[in-house]
């Protein structure tokens, strides 16, 4: 996939979750639209969520909706990205 080829929007989500509920919540987050990766990490997280669209509404949605509804989260972070398209229109 070229640069050109790639989505233009992305999201890092980084959550703090009961561990009872961990697993659950991957497997969940794995079936999302915009969700490309879900990651187990040590550390002050313990779970990232990668998410990718061109369409940053369904981002938002993901994020607002889909992943504040998974049970067993204590705490969420997230990092979006606005793509290089986006980038320079904002520039000019």
């Amino acid at each position: 996939m070229t640069e050109n080829d790639s989505p233009s929007n992305q999201a890092y989500v980084l959550l703090n979750v009961d561990y009872k509920h961990q697993k659950d919540i991957i497997n969940k987050a794995k079936t999302l639209s915009t969700v490309k990766n879900v990651k187990t990490m040590y550390g002050i997280y313990e779970v990232m969520i990668i998410l990718e669209s061109n369409d940053m509404h369904a981002i938002k949605k993901t994020i607002d909706v889909d992943i504040h509804n998974l049970d067993g989260i204590t705490n969420m972070t997230s990092l979006v990205t606005v793509g290089t398209k986006d980038i320079h229109s904002i520039l000019e």
